[in-house]
């Protein structure tokens, strides 16, 4: 059975913590919190990892996978943001929209889309945010669901779908949110919604005429 820690939502444990950041550097991957789902997170960077999460995914199309950030800061290092994309950014972040924006860096196929692209967003939740922080870098951050079933959005959930095939598993209590993340393809102009989520089309409109 795999392991499983309950944490403090607002104030995350040190050592808890610390333990999924060991796990992460050392090849695991975890079921995670964050503000519209759980997830499963490792190393993007690692081309193994990055396989494994697509397998326990069932996925086979690969079109590319968000990464979880701690701050814009490293958003625009990863991405390249144009101004109106960097607006809804400061605008929006930490929360729900995930931005898809042409890459700086190479990443393993299942990561970056067809063109180079990347998904990024900063989480709202204090668990997700303090192990980027500690990690150093960004993290996978796709649900922690098999493809085409709902995501979860409690820690119960996530293992009934996936928690024997992870390393470790966070508990925090249900998401802020009840659904996922919007995303918007800032890769054209003007910016396009292609998932509405969370944060509504309404809220996002006068960033996009």
């Amino acid at each position: 059975m795999t392991r499983r820690l309950t944490v403090n939502p607002e104030n995350p444990e040190s050592d808890v913590i610390q333990e999924v950041v060991n796990l992460i550097r050392s090849r695991g991957i975890v079921i995670l919190p964050t503000d519209t789902a759980y997830g499963l997170a490792g190393n993007p960077a690692d081309a193994t990892i990055v396989n494994r999460v697509l397998t326990i995914k069932e996925r086979t199309d690969k079109p590319g996978m968000p990464l979880l950030v701690g701050n814009i800061a490293q958003a625009l290092f990863l991405g390249k943001f144009t101004p109106v994309a960097q607006t809804i950014a400061t605008q929006f972040w930490p929360g729900a929209l995930t931005l898809i924006v042409p890459g700086r860096r190479p990443f393993p196929p299942g990561i970056s889309g067809p063109d180079r692209s990347l998904a990024l967003r900063i989480p709202n939740h204090p668990v997700a945010i303090a192990v980027i922080h500690s990690l150093g870098y960004s993290i996978i951050g796709t649900s922690a669901n098999k493809s085409e079933l709902p995501s979860p959005r409690t820690a119960d959930a996530a293992a009934e779908q996936v928690g024997s095939l992870v390393d470790l598993i966070i508990d925090a209590g249900p998401t802020h949110h009840d659904a996922d993340s919007t995303i918007i393809n800032c890769t054209v102009e003007p910016p396009v919604i292609i998932r509405e989520g969370a944060i509504r089309a309404a809220e996002l409109d006068p960033f996009l005429e």
